[in-house]
């Protein structure tokens, strides 16, 4: 874990250092700034260089600072960005080894759960991880005439239950949200 912060911040310094004299260069290619803009004469004979250029040399030193510019914040977009790597939960971790879990698989077991109830068509749950336990949040689709308090509250104690019972892991709280299915309703209008 150390190692892979580390790695990042090192891509991140060096993207930000590379895209910072990306700018650099074009401003001074386009004449805004001066080759002395950096402290204690800094790459000033290099910029004096890039100032001086015209014609086809000054529109490549610009074009090339322009792309290096932007592969660098695409760069630190996807490094400031969410991985799509699943997160993991620790149930159990001893001197012999850790067991963990993916976030994922917890979403399937609350859907799976909660499919299983009388009067759901759909589900799909998302899952935190928080000091006091998992947050549980899903949303159902339910047949039209169910009644909705009676299935929520069975919805959350068993996806609760069935959590804490097969992964060990607390549950501090499990929303449930509910809506009718939409076509049985079109259907019922019709009749």
């Amino acid at each position: 874990m150390f190692v892979s912060v580390f790695n990042r911040a090192i891509v991140v310094i060096v993207a930000v250092v590379i895209l910072a004299a990306a700018v650099i260069t074009l401003l001074v290619a386009a004449g805004v700034v001066t080759p002395d803009v950096l402290p204690y004469e800094w790459f000033e004979s290099q910029l004096q260089t890039v100032a001086d250029a015209t014609g086809g040399s000054l529109a490549a030193i610009i074009a090339i600072s322009v792309i290096i510019a932007l592969g660098m914040i695409v760069l630190l977009f996807f490094e400031f960005t969410p991985s799509g790597k699943p997160v993991s939960l620790v149930i159990s971790s001893t001197e012999n080894g850790v067991i963990t879990i993916d976030v994922e698989s917890v979403c399937v077991l609350a859907e799976h759960t909660a499919a299983s109830a009388r009067g759901v068509h759909r589900v799909r749950c998302r899952v935190k991880e928080s000091a006091g336990g998992l947050l549980i949040s899903c949303r159902a689709s339910l047949a039209l005439g169910s009644n909705i308090l009676e299935i929520g509250a069975d919805l959350r104690s068993k996806i609760k239950e069935v959590v804490e019972q097969l992964t060990g892991l607390p549950v501090a709280q499990v929303d449930i949200r509910t809506r009718y299915e939409p076509r049985e309703a079109k259907r019922l209008a019709l009749r």
